[in-house]
């Protein structure tokens, strides 16, 4: 997956979460830099395990970021594996199977919005 990058697909939902949130809520950029940092390891877990799509989504509620990503399979079997590593970020993660007959795993990572 060469054509989408994942922080491309977070920035343009949180560029619309950020205008539903204002003027109560603003944006932490060093969360959002932080997250940026995820999504490059998402990214080679994309390019590792033949990704084919991000969905991104923001709880209105909890203010968390999730992102999807669906991949042929993956497989870890070393424990400082880059999976291993960012799953010790995330909030939780979730596994299905796409509509695709894929899997997709699901990171949610922690709000990027402070109360102003």
């Amino acid at each position: 997956m060469s054509f989408v990058k994942c922080f491309d697909a977070v920035e343009m939902v949180v560029e619309e979460a950020n205008k539903q949130f204002a003027p109560i809520w603003k944006m932490n950029k060093e969360r959002y830099k932080i997250l940026k940092q995820y999504c490059d390891v998402i990214d080679g877990l994309s390019s590792e395990y033949n990704g084919e799509s991000y969905e991104v989504e923001i709880d209105d509620i909890a203010m968390t970021v999730a992102i999807t990503m669906d991949c042929s399979d993956m497989v870890v079997d070393q424990q400082n594996h880059k999976f291993t590593t960012l799953a010790q970020r995330t909030v939780s993660i979730g596994f299905s199977v796409s509509d695709e007959g894929r899997l997709a795993i699901k990171f949610i990572f922690p709000s990027l919005w402070e109360r102003v």
